[in-house]
């Protein structure tokens, strides 16, 4: 019985972590330039961040002046201007 609740749990665990749970964006800001991969965008909190597109992303979805939220990988180099890897982005306006 007590195997059987260790591998539920497991179980729940992989799931749980598995699933694609966005949450609450990391940065949210105006699309200052579009170059090769990466966007620039202007957060107001951190200022502006070269951010590169997540695999299978199409540059031509972002243009100056959408506003974008973005979830990150959680990792913000810190040069300037500050670099970071997008998981996702969505286009707010």
């Amino acid at each position: 019985m007590k195997k059987q609740l260790i591998f539920a749990l497991i179980l729940f665990f992989i799931v749980l972590t598995s699933c694609n749970l966005k949450g609450e964006y990391d940065i949210k800001g105006t699309v200052i330039d579009v170059e090769g991969s990466s966007i620039l965008v202007e957060d107001e909190k951190l200022g502006s961040i070269w951010l590169s597109l997540p695999k299978g992303s199409d540059i031509k979805t972002f243009e100056k002046g959408q506003t974008v939220a973005v979830w990150t990988d959680g990792k913000i180099r810190e040069s300037y201007p500050l670099q970071g890897t997008a998981l996702n982005i969505e286009v707010i306006k």
